[in-house]
C-alpha cells in the first residue's frame, strides 16, 4: 500500500494549508502578534494547552510547497527542495483560536528583536524579518494537527497534579499563557518568565493560587537570572557552576526534549519513572520548562539530579540554542 493510499485509509492526521495575515499588532518590542485566516482552519485540531504547529515563510523565491501534495507528506517534499528555494519554517504554539462568524483564525505570537546595525535586516533570522513586516493579505502555508488525528501536539500532560510549575523565557511565554488559560480548577503553582526587557512583561490569565515571577535579563546573558531564582525557589543554593553544563552529553548540547514520554537522547524513559521522589511538597508538582537549551539544562541537572525529581513529573524542551541558527 502506498503512503497515499494509507493516508487516505487512515484519515487525515496532519492540516496542510495556506493562510493570509487577518492582521498583525506589535504587542511589546519582542512579541508580534499575527492572526491567520485560512478556510482549512475549520479541520485544525487543537488540544490547547502547549499545541504546536509549523509556519511554513516565503523564501528568497518566494516558493511555498504545492498543496498538491499529501499532506503527510509535506515534510518529505520540503526537504527535497533546494536549499536555495526551501520555504523557511518554524515551530510556534498556537496562542489562540477565534471563531467569527463561520471564520477560524489561528493566532500566533512572534518572539521579534531589531536589526543588529549591519542594516538591510542582516541580523534577522528568516521569520522576525517576516513578522515584522507581516501585514494583512501576506501569505504563508501552516502544518497543523488535523482535527481527525488523536494527537493534537500538546506535550502539557500534569497526570492529575494539581500543583505546577511553568518556567520559560520569551519563546515560551505564548505556551505558558495558553497553558494557565486551559487549566482546569484547583490547580496551583509557580510561573517563571525570563523576558528581554521589562516592557515584554504582559498580562498572563489571573488565575487564584499562582504566583508569578517575572525576570527581564536587560542585556545580561539568557537564562542565568531564571535559573538562579527558580533554584533559589526549590531551596537550592545559587549556582556557581555555570560552565560546567558544557560538559553534558552532547546529544542533550543541542536537542533537549524530555517528557515523561518522550527523550530526544535516547534515554529509556519508562525505566526512570517513578525510581525515586524527592520526599518533600514536591511530590505532587509537574515541572513544564521551555526554552533556550542551556537554561533547560541547567534546571533539568537542579531537578532530576541535585533534587531527584521523578522523571514522571517534568517536562523539559529545548526550542532554540543561542547562537544557532534553527532549522524547523
Amino acid at each position: 500500500m502506498t503512503i497515499r493510499e494509507t493516508a487516505e485509509k487512515a484519515g487525515p492526521t496532519v492540516l496542510l494549508t495556506e493562510a493570509t495575515v487577518h492582521s498583525a499588532t506589535r504587542l511589546s518590542p519582542s512579541y508580534v502578534r499575527v492572526e491567520l485566516a485560512s478556510p482549512g482552519f475549520v479541520d485544525l485540531g487543537e488540544e490547547g494547552f502547549d499545541t504546536r504547529f509549523k509556519v511554513l515563510l516565503p523564501g528568497a523565491t518566494g516558493e511555498l510547497l504545492s498543496l498538491s501534495e499529501v499532506a503527510e507528506e509535506w515534510y518529505e517534499r520540503w526537504v527535497s527542495l533546494p536549499d536555495d528555494v526551501r520555504p523557511p519554517m518554524r515551530t510556534y504554539t498556537i496562542r489562540d483560536v477565534v471563531r467569527d462568524r463561520g471564520q477560524v483564525r489561528l493566532v500566533v505570537d512572534f518572539v521579534v528583536h531589531e536589526d543588529d546595525g549591519a542594516g538591510a535586516g542582516h541580523g534577522l533570522g528568516p521569520a522576525c524579518r517576516w513578522a515584522l513586516a507581516a501585514k494583512p493579505g501576506d501569505v504563508v502555508q501552516v502544518v497543523a494537527p488535523h482535527r481527525a488525528t488523536t494527537y493534537g501536539g500538546a506535550e502539557f500532560d500534569p497526570d492529575g497534579r494539581q500543583h505546577v510549575l511553568l518556567i520559560g523565557d520569551e519563546t515560551a511565554v505564548p505556551a505558558i499563557a495558553r497553558i494557565m488559560e486551559d487549566l482546569g480548577p484547583g490547580c496551583t503553582g509557580e510561573v517563571f518568565l525570563e523576558v528581554p526587557s521589562s516592557e515584554d512583561i504582559q498580562d498572563l490569565p489571573g488565575r487564584t493560587g499562582f504566583s508569578v515571577t517575572w525576570c527581564p535579563r536587560h542585556k545580561a546573558a539568557v537564562g542565568r537570572r531564571l535559573v538562579q531564582d527558580v533554584r533559589r525557589h526549590l531551596g537550592l543554593p545559587p549556582s556557581t557552576e555555570f560552565e560546567a553544563l558544557a560538559d553534558l552529553p552532547g546529544d542533550l548540547d543541542l536537542d533537549v526534549w524530555e517528557t515523561p514520554t518522550y527523550s530526544a537522547a535516547g534515554e529509556d524513559v519508562e525505566a526512570q519513572l517513578h525510581t525515586h521522589s524527592v520526599g518533600h511538597d514536591l511530590d505532587d508538582t509537574y515541572a513544564w520548562i521551555a526554552g533556550e537549551s542551556w537554561m533547560v539544562k541547567a534546571l533539568r541537572r537542579s531537578m532530576v539530579t541535585e533534587l531527584g525529581v521523578d522523571r514522571g513529573q517534568v517536562a523539559f524542551m529545548g526550542y532554540w540554542r543561542e547562537g544557532v541558527a534553527m532549522r524547523g
